[in-house]
């Protein structure tokens, strides 16, 4: 028997690609009357004054409260003129796996939802969110395969 999910958790990457994890997860909780709750986690850059050769690496000179607000705005954005405008959504900072098993807890969510896409680098390196959360999250975990051919 397949598992009826009320309390979906959707952590948005706010990518281009965003948009399909919020279709998918708005079309699952339509299917069952279940409620969505969207995340995005500014992730908490531990090393920012380490040289490593490479001159300014992308958001480690952020102020933390401009990267939020940034990131608020940005989810804004995202959501103007969808159907999930009015949803409750949050925005923190931290290592996004510990931050996704967090709230989710909170939320007593049963379905966590987030994007997958293989990635290359220093991605791969550091490792995946998404991997994480399948040995740590408190409940079921769908990992949408993402694709920027199909951007929305």
């Amino acid at each position: 028997m397949m598992p009826v999910y009320r309390q979906l958790l959707v952590c948005l990457d706010l990518s281009p690609v965003s948009g399909q994890v919020l279709s998918r997860a708005a079309a699952l909780a339509a299917q069952a009357g279940g409620r969505m709750t969207l995340l995005h986690v500014v992730e908490q850059r531990p090393l920012p004054d380490l040289d490593y050769g490479l001159g300014s690496l992308p958001g480690y000179d952020m102020d933390p409260d401009a990267a939020l607000q940034d990131a608020r705005s940005r989810l804004e954005r995202l959501l103007t003129h969808t159907d999930e405008a009015r949803l409750p959504r949050e925005v923190v900072t931290g290592v996004p796996h510990l931050e996704i098993t967090r709230i989710a807890e909170q939320l007593s969510a049963d379905l966590i939802v987030l994007g997958s896409s293989s990635r290359t680098g220093l991605g791969r390196l550091l490792g995946s969110t998404a991997r994480s959360l399948f040995n740590h999250a408190p409940c079921d975990v769908l990992a949408v395969r993402v694709s920027p051919d199909e951007e929305q």
